[in-house]
């Protein structure tokens, strides 16, 4: 399965979460057991990452979050970065399931 590209916008020193549901053939996706792993770097290169916190919101309908805190987000430089996120199956299969840019808008208030 090739990777889903999907940009994202993350609002600088805002909470940020996003929720995906997998489906296969249009059929949802039981992940019970599955992992999930996301990170967000300035170039596909970068030494420095910022690690998403991943968790399955309903697994038995294929549901699962990525977020960064308001913290994590305020970290960030106004600009557009890269992501991906990979999924470990209950047999320990990986497989990137995302990729995209994720634009980071400048915050005023802190």
């Amino acid at each position: 399965m090739t990777a889903g590209n999907y940009n994202i916008t993350i609002e600088q020193h805002a909470d940020f979460d996003r929720e995906f549901q997998i489906k296969q053939s249009n059929v949802v996706v039981n992940i019970t057991g599955y992992s999930f792993a996301g990170s967000i770097r300035e170039r596909h290169m970068s030494e420095t990452s910022t690690d998403f916190t991943t968790s399955l919101s309903d697994a038995s309908n294929g549901k699962f979050k990525i977020t960064l805190t308001d913290t994590q987000t305020g970290n960030l430089k106004p600009g557009d970065y890269v992501y991906d996120v990979v999924q470990t199956d209950d047999g320990g299969t990986k497989t990137r399931l995302l990729q995209g840019i994720a634009t980071v808008e400048a915050g005023i208030t802190r």
